[in-house]
C-alpha cells in the first residue's frame, strides 16, 4: 500500500509538473504572440506615419511646382540639372598642389550646393567645427527643403597661396581671391527673391589639414575689404 500510495503520489506530482510545464509553455507562446503583435502594430504605425510625411511632402512639393511660372520653373530645372564639379586629380595629395586644388574644389561645391541642394561632398570635406562649412550645408539644405534654389552664377578663383604650417599647428593656411557675379536666391518655391551683388577680388582665408588621405576644411574667414 505504501508503495502503491507513493507511486500514486509520484504520479500525481508528475502530472502536476507536466501540467505546469504545458501552462508555462502556453504562457510563453502567448507572450511571444503578444510581443510579435505589438511589434507588428508598431511597425505598421511607423510605416503609416512615414507614408503620411512622404505624402505631405509630395503634396507640398506639387503645390509649389504648380505655383511656379514657366520662367521660374525653367530656372529651377536648370539649377537642379547642374552637374557636380569634377574632382581634381591631385586634390588628395599631401602637397601644396593638393591643398590648393582642394580649396578650389570646395568653392565649386559651395556653389553646387546652393544650386542643387546636394551637400554630400561638401560635408565629406568639412570638419564639424567649421562654422562656415556647417552654415553653408544647413542654409543650402533648408533652402531646397522649402522649394527654393539659387540660380547659377559666375565665379572665378585666382591667386591661391598655400602657406606652411606653423609650428605646433595642424592646419595649413590657404589664401584665395574669389570674384563672383550676381547671385540670385529664390526662396520658398520662388515666392520671394534675394540677391547678392557682384563682388570683385574677395579674399578668403582657409584653414585646412591633411588627414586620412585627403584635405579637410577646418575654417573659412572672409577678409574685410
Amino acid at each position: 500500500m505504501l508503495v502503491s500510495g507513493a507511486g500514486g503520489v509520484w504520479l500525481d506530482w508528475w502530472r502536476c509538473v507536466l501540467a505546469l510545464g504545458v501552462a508555462a509553455c502556453s504562457l510563453k507562446d502567448a507572450e511571444a504572440e503578444a510581443s510579435a503583435s505589438a511589434s507588428a502594430s508598431a511597425s505598421a504605425a511607423i510605416a503609416r506615419a512615414e507614408k503620411g510625411v512622404a505624402d505631405a511632402n509630395a503634396s507640398a512639393s506639387a503645390s509649389r511646382d504648380a505655383a511656379l511660372t514657366p520662367d521660374l520653373k525653367a530656372k529651377r530645372d536648370a539649377a537642379l540639372a547642374e552637374p557636380a564639379p569634377a574632382k581634381p586629380e591631385q586634390m588628395n595629395q599631401e602637397s601644396p598642389e593638393g591643398a590648393a586644388s582642394s580649396v578650389i574644389y570646395f568653392l565649386e561645391l559651395y556653389r553646387y550646393a546652393y544650386m542643387t541642394g546636394n551637400t554630400t561632398e561638401l560635408a565629406a570635406m568639412s570638419e564639424d567645427g567649421c562654422k562656415f562649412c556647417q552654415s553653408t550645408i544647413n542654409n543650402a539644405t533648408n533652402l531646397h527643403n522649402e522649394g527654393g534654389w539659387n540660380d547659377k552664377w559666375e565665379q572665378s578663383i585666382q591667386n591661391v597661396k598655400v602657406y606652411e604650417k606653423l609650428e605646433g599647428n595642424n592646419y595649413n593656411r590657404i589664401e584665395v581671391t574669389v570674384s563672383h557675379g550676381l547671385i540670385v536666391s529664390h526662396l520658398g518655391g520662388g515666392s520671394a527673391v534675394e540677391s547678392s551683388d557682384p563682388t570683385e577680388n574677395q579674399i578668403l582665408d582657409f584653414a585646412i589639414r591633411y588627414a586620412n588621405g585627403c584635405w579637410i576644411v577646418g575654417g573659412v574667414r572672409v577678409e574685410e575689404q
